[in-house]
């Protein structure tokens, strides 16, 4: 028999198992005990949630036979050929692939006959967002009053693409990210009934990995079972994932504690020798940070001693904006070098909170002013050569003051939309909150 992976061998079946969306459970299972099913549901939320295996279970409790309560009893015929995927009164429909008008009259014409063995003919619709506007257009009818027979259960990651008047036609319900708590009890489960040992900090660590996602944490376990045979440890999922090793993270941030730039660039060069995806180390430099935070504050997590608050919310602020930036620089470490940079800067005194050494007078914004006026350039370039007849005059307290002699170009730079740019410009160089003044000079040039 060929090998099924994970997910789908330790798919639920029932009601009972599905994990993290109590509230769609037992709003379906009394539906279904009071025989109170409705006609359309729309199930939302984010991957691997359980949408489609929700829709499964309530296909089988509708037309078990060989149950009276809600939980459909696994044995009989019908619940029996839903499992295998065989059933003829359980259609699945795929909309990225059949988005078509042709499709949907297709189906209207399919409805109208009774279902073959149960009690209704369940028509599931993944990832309805697909279907094109002339399509729901032509479900709208159908899916208003359909047969006393049929049943629609339209699934997907996307709501806010489904049309109102499809949505107020169905009961909605939102399926949440199922939490690290549960991810792990599950995960933990699936392995001692697949034979598989796992080390101490493998379950958390996929969880978090898997941010909520069931399908996405048994397909990580099932990869590093592939890799390792039956006893997994925290040493294949980082070869696997591209991750790094808390070690590492240890090493990076303390060298940065300790004011030593030099040895936290060398970290990431290592790193970068390695193959390791650098978007993924930022997330989890970033995950990381967000851990000391929490226990900076009293609310769990770990702690370090050479950190304080307001470095370690500079810290976060720094990194969680490079981790932004990478996803679309053409070289992914130059962010994150800029932002080991200025986090490793020596703080100038105690008690400044958050903010860095912070330029004065202009000759120390006119290091960078010329690298502020490329990036506006790249963002705005229709108004680049206005801003390049400026004369930045001072920039104390993160007020910078643009000197003009064109009113013209002093108007177009004051422009709201200008100004938010180049703020948040100069926020990658000294962050925080910056005001930028317009002025226009009158003084008669030099002759």
């Amino acid at each position: 028999m060929p090998y099924q992976t994970l997910y789908r061998t330790w798919r639920p079946r029932r009601f009972d198992e599905i994990v993290g969306q109590n509230h769609v459970v037992r709003t379906l299972e009394n539906a279904v005990q009071a025989q109170r099913v409705a006609h359309a549901y729309l199930f939302c939320g984010p991957r691997g949630t359980g949408k489609t295996t929700m829709a499964k279970v309530l296909a089988k409790a509708v037309n078990c036979t060989g149950s009276r309560r809600a939980e459909p009893c696994g044995q009989c015929a019908s619940c029996v050929s839903v499992a295998a995927g065989s059933a003829v009164d359980v259609l699945e429909i795929d909309a990225a692939s059949n988005r078509g008008v042709d499709e949907v009259r297709e189906l209207r014409e399919r409805v109208k006959f009774h279902p073959a063995a149960g009690r209704f003919k369940v028509y599931i619709v993944d990832e309805v967002h697909m279907l094109t506007n002339e399509a729901f257009n032509a479900l709208l009818k159908t899916l208003e009053e359909p047969p006393a027979h049929v049943l629609f259960v339209l699934a997907t990651t996307e709501p806010h693409k489904v049309p109102l008047t499809v949505i107020s036609r169905c009961q909605r319900f939102d399926f949440r990210r199922i939490d690290q708590p549960d991810l792990v009890s599950r995960l933990e489960e699936v392995a001692a009934q697949a034979g598989l040992t796992l080390e101490s900090g493998v379950p958390p660590f996929i969880a978090r990995v898997a941010d909520g996602s069931l399908r996405d944490a048994l397909g990580i376990l099932d990869q590093a079972a592939a890799l390792s045979g039956n006893r997994i440890t925290l040493e294949d999922l980082h070869s696997i994932l591209g991750t790094v090793t808390g070690e590492v993270l240890e090493r990076l941030v303390g060298d940065l504690a300790a004011g030593e730039t030099g040895a936290a660039l060398r970290v990431l060069q290592e790193v970068q020798a390695q193959g390791k995806d650098l978007r993924i180390v930022a997330r989890e430099l970033t995950d990381y940070l967000r851990n000391l935070l929490y226990g900076a504050f009293g609310a769990g997590g770990a702690s370090r001693p050479d950190l304080d608050r307001d470095r370690l919310v500079e810290f976060l602020a720094l990194f969680a904006k490079a981790e932004q930036e990478m996803r679309f620089a053409t070289r992914p470490i130059l962010p994150l070098e800029l932002a080991v940079v200025r986090a490793g800067r020596p703080r100038t005194g105690a008690g400044e909170g958050l903010r860095p050494p912070e330029p004065e007078k202009g000759p120390e914004l006119g290091r960078v002013w010329e690298e502020v006026l490329a990036e506006f350039r790249r963002r705005k370039p229709p108004a680049a050569p206005w801003l390049a007849r400026a004369e930045p005059v001072a920039a104390g307290s993160r007020k910078l003051v643009l000197k003009f002699r064109d009113a013209l170009a002093k108007e177009k730079v004051a422009l709201p939309e200008n100004k938010v740019i180049l703020e948040n410009i100069l926020n990658l160089y000294y962050p925080g909150r910056w005001q930028i003044i317009c002025v226009l000079d009158e003084t008669p040039p030099k002759r």
